[in-house]
Parts: structure tokens; sequence; C-alpha cells
């Protein structure tokens, strides 16, 4: 089939109009067929063959048409059936790229048109980038309840409501004990810089401690929300992530006083804990599908800059702490023993500083890819607040409308 030219379309009360944009068509060529739910459309030019087919969303008279032919546009009037000559929301209930409404043609005094216009714009944009609009699911489950004859379609409903509930409610308390202890970490460590001076720096991991080794060790229970499906995570992504950050904190951090009190550490706590006072108040809106662009857009940019600290500040510190690992021999067995086995703790940190660097620039890979899909959901929420706004101003009007009538 040749490739279709660009259609716009109108209406008046008794027809429609198509206006085909073909640079120097042939007459001769024109070819018009009409039937009352359809059009077919063919026409050469310097430029080619041109053709379409439309189904129509309402019927016309296939016997009332006709047709102009000008140098740069053919025009096409269409009477509508009888019964059909109400308002019609669209021209073909399929969607093409090629054809658009013509604005131009709109009665810019009517409200109700202008507000009804944009929002059928709004929704063929949002279904042309994201595909079809999503159903609405509460719709769509009393809609089976009220078609199924089985009480146990209604139990299994029940059940699973109830189980929404609780793993919501479960998860909320989670996220929101977490984000305090992380918080508290964040806001306290600036805040003792800014009152106290450099000099907090040093002091800062004492004072902060305790919090971060619970926030660490309550983190572990995200390994059994994966495993168990309470979450929809990668095990096995989540198992790296909050042993690695175990791994930096409880054995080497926390090991080791003198690497406790350098600027390192600082910038490794406030940036471990920058990172989570953004995400977990992320996770809370996503249980409950709530729509906050600004956070969204928060969560997946602000670890650009904290990721990269993070990981360089736990390379460093690790770096630092196998000399004094190899020169102390802690967490280190020597032959012989009763079990027969070795193991070099200062070996092992080589290995993971090696691992780390190769897997930092995976995660930061991943969280780019993560970014785009992000930044991609976030547009397609903006479309469809969008849409509500349109469809709220339309509702507004004809309210208006209604009460003027009614006067």
């Amino acid at each position: 089939m040749a490739a279709p030219p660009q259609v716009k379309w109108y209406q008046k009360e008794l027809f429609i109009g198509l206006l085909i944009d073909i640079i120097e068509p042939k007459k001769e060529s024109v070819k018009v067929d009409v039937t009352e739910t359809s059009i077919h459309f063919e026409a050469e030019s310097s430029t080619g063959k041109h053709e379409f087919d439309i189904t129509l969303h309402k019927k016309v008279d296939p016997e009332k048409y006709h047709i102009k032919v000008k140098d740069r546009r053919i025009k096409i009037v269409i009477s509508k059936a009888e019964g059909c000559q109400e308002e019609w929301s669209r021209l073909t209930p399929d969607k093409h790229r090629w054809l658009k409404f013509d604005v131009d043609s709109v009665d810019l005094t009517d409200e109700e048109t202008i507000a009804a216009r944009k929002l059928e714009d709004a929704k063929r944009r949002l279904e042309a980038e994201h595909g079809p609009l999503p159903k609405d699911t509460k719709i769509q489950q009393m809609s089976n309840m009220l078609n199924g004859d089985d009480l146990s379609r209604d139990l299994e409903l029940a059940e699973k409501e109830m189980y929404d509930m609780l793993r919501n409610s479960y998860l909320t308390i989670y996220n929101s004990v977490v984000w305090l202890g992380y918080f508290y970490v964040f806001f306290v460590s600036l805040l003792r810089v800014l009152l106290e001076g450099p000099g907090a720096v040093k002091t800062n991991y004492a004072a902060m401690s305790w919090l971060l080794r619970s926030c660490q060790q309550t983190v572990f229970l995200e390994i059994i929300h994966a495993a168990t499906g309470l979450t929809k995570t990668s095990t096995l992504a989540t198992v790296l992530q909050v042993s690695g950050r175990a791994i930096v904190l409880f054995t080497v951090v926390d090991a080791e006083p003198a690497l406790q009190t350098s600027l390192t550490c600082y910038l490794l706590v406030v940036a471990w804990s920058a990172v989570e006072v953004f995400r977990y108040p992320y996770y809370i809106v996503q249980i409950y599908e709530f729509y906050f662009p600004r956070l969204m857009w928060l969560r997946y940019n602000v670890w650009i800059p904290l990721y990269p600290i993070g990981i360089l500040c736990e390379l460093y510190l690790v770096y630092q702490s196998i000399g004094l690992v190899a020169e102390s021999g802690r967490l280190t067995v020597t032959m012989p023993n009763r079990l027969n086995v070795a193991f070099d703790f200062s070996a092992f940190l080589k290995l993971y500083l090696a691992a780390t660097s190769i897997g930092g620039l995976k995660l930061m890979s991943y969280m780019g890819s993560q970014r785009t899909k992000g930044l991609k959901k976030l547009a397609k929420l903006k479309q469809m607040e969008d849409i509500y706004h349109k469809e709220k101003d339309l509702i507004n009007i004809r309210k208006k409308k209604e009460s003027k009538k009614h006067a």
C-alpha cells in the first residue's frame, strides 16, 4: 500500500471534512470511495502515489459528498448520516499518526469544544508514546464479581485485600523507621559540622555509629522481603547490596578506630545516609501508588553525585584497612588449628577491593538504566495528570452550561 499523506479533519453540525495535503495532485488520479462507515482514498502527484483507508467513528451518507482539488490540498466534505449529526468525539476509533484534528476549524467561542479537543489530543499523545491507557482495576474487579457465580472468587478477593492491607502497613512502618534513622544520621552529621566546625568531622562517627549500626542491622530484613516476594526486587541484588555495605561498616570502619576520625569516613556516612533519605520515602509512596513528581525526580537524580562519592570512600577505607589488618592479624586464621583451615582477612579485603571496583561500575550502569525507565514513567504520569485536569475542565464547562439552561 502507498504511503498515506498528512490529513486533517474537522466537522460542522451536518458534515465532516478532510483536508489532504498533497503537492500538485493529478486531478484525474483522485479516487474516493465512501461507505456508511469507511473512506478509501487514492491519488497520484509529482512525489508518487498516496493512499489511505479509515474506519469512521459514526455513520455518514455515502451519496452526499463532494471533492475539491487544489494545487497543494484536496478537500473532501461528507454529510453526516441521520441520527449521527451530533458532535463526534473522534473521526475514527483507530490511531493514525498521519491523521490529526484541524484546530483552526474550531469555534473559539465554544469552550466545551476546545476543552474536548484538548482532552482528546492529550489522550492520543499518551497512547502514542506509552500504549493504551490503563484500565481501572477496581472497576474490573467489581465486574468480575458481578459476572461470576462462584463464592470462592469473592473469598479470594477478600483474602487478597487483607494481605495487601497487612503487607502495605508493615512495609510502611518498616520504611518509615529506617528512614527516620538515616534522616537523623544525615541531618545531625551536617548540623554538627555547621555548629561545631571542622573538628566535628573527627568525632562524627563515634556519635552516629550506634544508630548507623542499628539501621544497617535492620536493613538485613530486606533480604527476607525480596526472598518471600514481599517486595518486587531481586534477591541476589539485595543480598549483594546489603552484605557489601555491612562488610565495610562492621569489619572495616567499625573495627578500625584509626579510620573513624578521617574526612573519608565522614563523607561516607553522609553519602550513605543522604541516599536513603530520598530512597525510603519513594518506597512508601510506591506502596500506595501515590504521585509525587518531585520526589520521583529526586529519587532518580540524587544518586548521580552520591553513589560515586560513597563508592570511592568505601574503596579508600578498605584500601587503608588492608595494612592495618595485616599488621594486627584481625579476623585472620592461621595454621595449624583443629579444623586445619587458614583464612587471611587482608587477602579477602584485597579481593573485595577488586570486586567492588568492578561492581561499582556495574551498579552505576544499572542505576543509569533505572533512571531512564523512571524518568520515562514520570513523563507518562505527568501526561496522565494533564489528562485528568483537562477532563476536570471539561466537566466544569458542561456543568456551567447545564446550570445556564435551567436558570
